[in-house]
């Protein structure tokens, strides 16, 4: 058996990468483990509470965010030498690995200066309980007539309301709707927005689906990004991104109502998704025309019934065990109904395998599958 050693610094450069795409991206479970720069700076309450001070805390907690990443390059080249010439003892000094290499020398040199200008920069935003840091900047847009600690003692009160809402926007976002204000915080400093509810205009603008949810849901998600559009000119627009299940909490706590002029189809439910792929799926399969005259859906007598059932699936033997079989219903119902019919005879915890199943008519009982369904011309 071929044994394959990997040296310590190979190790150690794997491990640091990927602890670096989890520190800078703010993965869950990094956060869960306590490896997040919102956990780091809570050492010693120098954050202070998100609670008490929301506006103050951001500003220290993005600063320091910054300073901890900007450190991230320094302490891999220093690491990295440390395991070449300790560890694994390629080289006899510091100096020689660094005399050979030395890219990687002038590489540390220049990640000093990194944490120095980052330091600097909190210092320097930190100077008057922190007037010069870029997050002010968006404040006094609101402060016409009074200091931007009177607009941050604001918003502060509505945060501390227990009727505000949360929402992740990403990894790195989060948006907070409090009764007045509409607010997307990052984990930059600069990346603070806000905008008073008065004042903006949403508009739905896209809408992205995923068929594996990273919070669980069954079924996979659907997030819709909407556009905040402010009516002030000294206001920078900006998007937010939320998931559709989140989407009524959201809407019922603007002000305002949110304008889908591309009647994106939002789903709230598994079922409801799954009606979309079953309308695609369907519009697959060969059409048929019929001479008989249609009437409205008696599932929900609103539409016209618009698809029939013709057994044209060859999966199985037809006379066989669990075999789709012929139906001869005259056509009583339309898409969206014989879709949510579908679903709702399916195994509800098993919705990945909801499209390939069988499910009985709702007139006449017979088995028929998806690829029995056709749509009437």
């Amino acid at each position: 058996m071929v044994q394959i050693q990997a040296s310590s610094s190979t190790i150690f450069s794997i491990f640091y990468f990927i602890f670096s795409l989890g520190f800078i991206f703010q993965f869950r479970e990094f956060d869960s483990a306590g490896l997040s720069p919102e956990a780091l700076l809570g050492y010693n309450d120098w954050v202070g509470s998100e609670e008490i001070r929301p506006v103050i805390y951001h500003m220290k907690r993005t600063a320091g965010t910054l300073v901890l990443q900007s450190l991230l390059p320094l302490t891999y080249l220093a690491t990295l030498s440390y395991c070449t010439v300790v560890l694994d003892s390629h080289y006899s000094s510091f100096t020689a690995f660094w005399d050979t290499y030395p890219v990687i020398y002038n590489m540390l040199a220049i990640s000093i200066l990194l944490p120095t200008l980052s330091l600097s920069l909190l210092w320097y935003w930190s100077l008057n309980n922190w007037s010069h840091h870029p997050m002010v900047r968006q404040l006094r847009l609101y402060a016409r007539d009074v200091n931007w600690r009177q607009v941050a003692a604001d918003i502060g009160t509505e945060f501390r309301r227990i009727d505000k809402i949360c929402l992740r926007s990403s990894s790195l976002t989060r948006l907070v709707v409090t009764d007045h204000w509409v607010l997307l915080i990052g984990s930059w400093p600069w990346s603070l927005r806000l905008s008073h509810q008065s004042d903006v205009s949403l508009h739905l603008i896209n809408s992205e689906q995923h068929r594996i949810s990273t919070e669980g849901h069954i079924g996979g998600a659907q997030f819709l990004h909407i556009l905040v559009k402010n009516r002030r000119p000294d206001v920078a627009d900006f998007n937010v991104r939320v998931n559709a299940l989140e989407y009524q909490n959201f809407q019922d706590k603007i002000s305002g109502s949110i304008e889908n002029v591309e009647n994106f189809q939002i789903f709230r439910t598994v079922s409801e998704r799954f009606v979309e792929v079953f309308r695609e799926t369907v519009s697959e399969n060969p059409r048929v025309e019929v001479t008989e005259e249609l009437e409205d859906c008696i599932g929900c007598m609103a539409a016209r019934a618009s698809i029939t059932l013709v057994r044209s699936c060859q999966s199985f033997t037809e006379g066989a065990e669990g075999a789709c079989v012929s139906c001869y219903c005259r056509p009583m119902w339309c898409m969206d109904c014989m879709a949510k019919w579908f679903a709702s005879r399916q195994d509800q915890a098993n919705p990945e395998n909801w499209l390939g199943s069988q499910c009985p008519c709702p007139t006449c009982r017979s088995k028929f599958c998806v690829r029995d369904v056709r749509i009437i011309v």
